[in-house]
């Protein structure tokens, strides 16, 4: 779909999903990178209200967090408690997300 359809997060989402399901199966680190970008895209078109926010930001830690098992950043690590961090924010304000 093209950027600023309606569902183009969904269908960014749904892509991010098959990418990181595959870097499951695979181990292939480029599905995973490929996923975290496809799932930062999405999160981007999200405006900071939308229900699914939060978890479009659990979405990128549990693919940083596998990220950080292949190559063991810190980076990855810290940016999974700020992502899971803000889901949580965003949970607690009521956003079913």
């Amino acid at each position: 779909r093209p950027p600023g359809h309606d569902d183009c997060d969904v269908a960014l989402r749904r892509l991010a999903d098959a990418l990181h399901n595959g870097f499951k199966r695979e181990w292939e680190i480029n599905d995973l990178n490929e996923a975290n970008t496809l799932y930062r895209a999405a999160l981007e078109l999200l405006p900071v209200e939308h229900p699914d926010r939060a978890s479009s930001l659990h979405d990128i830690a549990q693919c940083l967090a596998d990220r950080s098992r292949q190559k063991s950043t810190a980076t990855d690590l810290d940016e999974v408690v700020a992502a899971e961090q803000e889901a949580l924010r965003l949970l607690e304000l009521g956003n079913p997300g």
